[in-house]
């Protein structure tokens, strides 16, 4: 049998002298023999994969000044090299840095994570900011607190929400988490240890925005807090990769420095869309479902301009978001969106839209980003949607089911490769129908949202596999952006979810990630009051980029005072949503609707639906403060709008 060689180069730069640093704050937290891990992959067999350590008795480094140099590594043949130096980026910083050089035929490094700083400790009052949705906090105390239930043996689940990702790992009795990056889940590449004043910046100063994970772990024996980066690879048989750069720097005050830092690397490598100017003064979105799943149609298209531009002009709204507007409804048939003869055909369609403008509404069409209907697209699934789909490491079709109502079934979707121009041009295609119906934009759902997965389809044109939904993600819709702006200036792409990868071309996110959505005034709360581990941080995103522009999900067809107060503190832009029957009722009518109305749909709590409508109080009294607060919003335009977010920066409060 061949001897299977892989010699891997890692260069871990250390920071001037290593350990013997003494001008650099972070110098005692530098170990040379800080734990690292490579996961490599057959190219032959992708099911089979091989993980490697430094720890591992096969991996020897010789140390030369800065730099640790690996031959061998695991009885392979790769190269492998590791400092760390001052970062030019962060002053008074470290970055870390690995260079891998893989000379092993028949396996792929697939992912490499980083050393970072060993011993940094967290107090009680401290807390580590993560960039999950907007923003959240998580609380050193209340961790502490909820470890010590654990040990008098309370179920940690019950302590702890899976939703907020910080869990607790029984093996090593500590708690973690793990958010991949770009998607809902982590919508930068920042996070920080803040203490009572000052703590540690850690980034990835990544200029390719690449597929990885921030990994963050606390041990409550000893107070140990482990930052850290996996950066997701392709580095095949013959070729060097650099991974990103992880930056550690020390900081005084509080996390505003964080933002700022990364806020002023972020602009020295890519720039934020100019966006028209109705999307910068917008005031907000109707988001309504012509027509379900279920083929029950809930607005035809003749009363776009009606009912619906109607109830927006009521309420302050500037912008409608048709969805469910195609012949299959929503959630059906994608990615055929040809308008339904039913509610009128395209002649309707484009009457309804052109009416809804002349009142001085903007249009915004719903397109899935992603799904492609593999039970009934009478041409696009059988002869190119199973060709597009992603293929898993196991040759299974990547898919998702979605099924809203009892009355109908099931739907399952592939999902299309980002990486496949097949599906670019379709894009591109899908925008152009838009823009002839009259919309000023088109909302691809769901392309903030998923983290990056790897492809193995053969039939795509890219190397198997390849990363997808990471890089050609963008692209793609920063190709679509080109092109239309081409055909009109003012047309503006979307998309679902948050990530800060795509602010160069996506005009306004509809929002899908934690923080962006109204949160339970208990959860907030426990902001304020340091209770629960992990805290609504809501400014976290809207301070580093204050510019984006993004709208609040709200999933009924009213908004509490709270959620309205909520939006304005924080710099969102409001939305209501009319997504079934018994909405409507609400809208048009100002009717509360009963739990029996909703009795058939599946995907949705009634129960939610309806508290948000009751806490809305008076229909008719909801709907006029709806409308004040977004007067006083537009009032206040040059402040609220254009103004830099401060958070709490260099504002003083007196009570």
């Amino acid at each position: 049998m061949k001897r299977e060689r892989l010699c891997l180069t890692l260069l871990l730069a250390m920071m001037v002298l290593l350990m013997s640093c003494t001008s650099l704050p972070l110098s005692e937290y530098i170990n040379p023999d800080a734990e690292w891990t490579m996961v490599i992959e057959s190219l032959d067999d992708p099911q089979q994969s091989v993980t490697i350590k430094n720890f591992d008795a096969t991996t020897n480094a010789e140390q030369k000044g800065n730099t640790l140099h690996y031959e061998n590594l695991g009885g392979r043949d790769i190269d492998l090299t590791l400092a760390y130096v001052d970062s030019k980026t962060c002053d008074g910083g470290v970055e870390i840095l690995a260079t891998i050089a893989n000379n092993e035929q028949g396996w792929m490094v697939r992912s490499f994570e980083s050393p970072s700083l060993t011993g940094l400790k967290a107090g009680v009052g401290d807390a580590i900011m993560v960039p999950l949705g907007t923003g959240f906090r998580i609380s050193i105390k209340e961790s502490l607190s909820i470890a010590e239930k654990i040990k008098n043996g309370e179920n940690p689940a019950k302590l702890l929400s899976k939703r907020l990702k910080w869990a607790w790992n029984s093996e090593s009795s500590r708690f973690e988490c793990s958010l991949a990056y770009p998607s809902q889940h982590c919508t930068m590449q920042w996070c920080a240890l803040q203490r009572e004043d000052g703590g540690v910046y850690f980034a990835s100063h990544d200029e390719k925005f690449s597929y990885k994970y921030m990994n963050i772990s606390f041990d409550p024996s000893n107070s140990n807090v482990h930052i850290g980066f996996c950066n997701m690879l392709e580095c095949f048989p013959g070729e060097k990769v650099e991974v990103a750069p992880f930056v550690c720097k020390p900081y005084k005050g509080e996390w505003y420095e964080c933002g700022d830092t990364y806020r002023k690397w972020y602009l020295s490598h890519r720039t934020i869309i100019d966006r028209p100017e109705w999307v910068k003064n917008c005031r907000g979105w109707l988001l309504a479902i012509l027509k379900q799943q279920n083929d029950e149609v809930i607005v035809p298209y003749e009363e776009i301009g009606g009912l619906l531009a109607d109830a927006a002009e009521e309420r302050g709204i500037d912008i409608l978001g048709l969805f469910g507007r195609g012949i299959g409804g929503h959630d059906r048939f994608y990615p055929d969106y040809r308008p339904d003869p039913k509610m009128g055909g395209e002649a309707a369609i484009k009457k309804g839209i052109a009416e809804a403008k002349a009142k001085g509404k903007r249009v915004v069409l719903y397109t899935n980003g992603q799904l492609l209907d593999m039970n009934e697209t009478p041409q696009y699934w059988p002869d190119t949607g199973m060709v597009v789909t992603v293929r898993q490491r196991d040759g299974k079709m990547w898919q998702q089911t979605y099924h809203k109502y009892d009355s109908a079934p099931a739907r399952h979707f592939g999902l299309a490769c980002h990486s496949c121009n097949i599906w670019r041009e379709k894009m591109l295609s899908l925008a152009k129908e838009a823009n002839d119906l009259g919309a000023d934009g088109i909302l691809y759902d769901q392309l903030a949202v998923f983290s990056p997965a790897y492809c193995y389809n053969p039939n795509h044109g890219h190397r198997v596999p390849t990363i997808v939904y990471g890089a050609d993600r963008l692209d793609n819709m920063a190709y679509v952006q080109r092109e239309m702006s081409k055909i009109n200036p003012e047309f503006v792409v979307m998309t679902e979810g948050l990530a800060d990868y795509e602010l160069n071309a996506v005009g306004m996110f509809h929002g899908y990630c934690r923080g962006a959505n109204v949160p339970a005034k208990s959860d907030f709360k426990n902001r304020f009051d340091d209770k629960g581990a992990v805290q609504y941080f809501t400014e976290m995103f809207h301070y580093t980029f204050p510019e984006n522009v993004m709208t609040m999900r709200m999933t009924s067809p009213s908004n509490s005072r709270f959620s309205m107060n909520y939006n304005l503190a924080f710099g969102f832009r409001n939305e209501l949503e009319l997504r079934y029957a018994a909405d409507r009722d609400y809208l048009q009518y100002k009717k509360v609707p009963r739990i029996e109305d909703y009795v058939n749909v599946r995907t949705v709590s009634s129960r939610k639906i309806i508290k948000e409508m009751e806490e809305s109080g008076d229909p008719v009294a909801s709907v006029k403060y709806y409308k004040q607060t977004l007067d006083f919003q537009q009032k206040h335009a040059e402040l609220m709008k254009h103004g830099n977010y401060l958070a709490g920066n260099g504002v003083e409060l007196e009570a």
